[in-house]
C-alpha cells in the first residue's frame, strides 16, 4: 500500500496535454500580471517620491487609464471561453485500470475503524478530526 493516500493523476495524462496545460497556466498568469502592470508602475513611483498615502491612491486611480467596455467583454468571452475548452482537456478515458484500494485498506492506513469510512462516505456531510500530527482520529457524520 502506497504512503502517500493522494490520489495525483497528472502522471497519467500524456505530455502533450500536460504542456498544453502548463503553457496556457502560464499564459493567463502572465495576462493576469500584464493587467496590473500600469498600477505597479504608479506605486513605483508613488514609492519613490515618498508621497502620502491618500494622494498617492488618488495619483493612481486618476491616472491609469481603464479599459474599454468591448476590450472588457472580449477579455471575458475569450477567458471563458478559453477555460471551457481548457475543461474539455482531461476528458480522454484511461486505458489501463487504476489500482483501487478497498475499504479495508483505507481503514487498516488510516487505523479507524471501516464502518465509520462506509457512513462517511454515504452521508452528505462528515467532519474528519484530527490531531496535531494530522492523524485521523475521527468521523463524526451529520444528517
Amino acid at each position: 500500500m502506497p504512503e502517500r493516500m493522494i490520489i495525483n493523476a497528472r502522471r497519467e495524462l500524456g505530455w502533450r496535454r500536460r504542456l498544453v496545460s502548463d503553457v496556457l497556466t502560464a499564459l493567463l498568469w502572465i495576462g493576469w500580471i500584464l493587467l496590473w502592470l500600469p498600477v505597479f508602475h504608479k506605486l513605483h513611483e508613488v514609492i519613490r517620491l515618498h508621497v502620502k498615502f491618500g494622494l498617492a491612491a488618488r495619483e493612481i486611480l486618476d491616472t491609469v487609464t481603464p479599459i474599454s467596455i468591448e476590450h472588457s467583454l472580449l477579455a471575458l468571452v475569450g477567458t471563458s471561453a478559453l477555460l471551457l475548452l481548457w475543461s474539455l482537456l482531461p476528458k480522454r478515458r484511461v486505458t489501463h485500470a487504476h489500482a483501487t484500494l478497498s475499504t479495508a485498506d483505507y481503514a487498516s492506513h488510516f487505523a479507524i475503524a471501516e464502518q465509520d469510512i462506509r457512513e462517511g462516505r454515504a452521508a452528505r456531510i462528515c467532519v474528519v478530526s484530527h490531531d496535531d500530527g494530522g492523524a485521523i482520529t475521527g468521523i463524526l457524520v451529520r444528517q
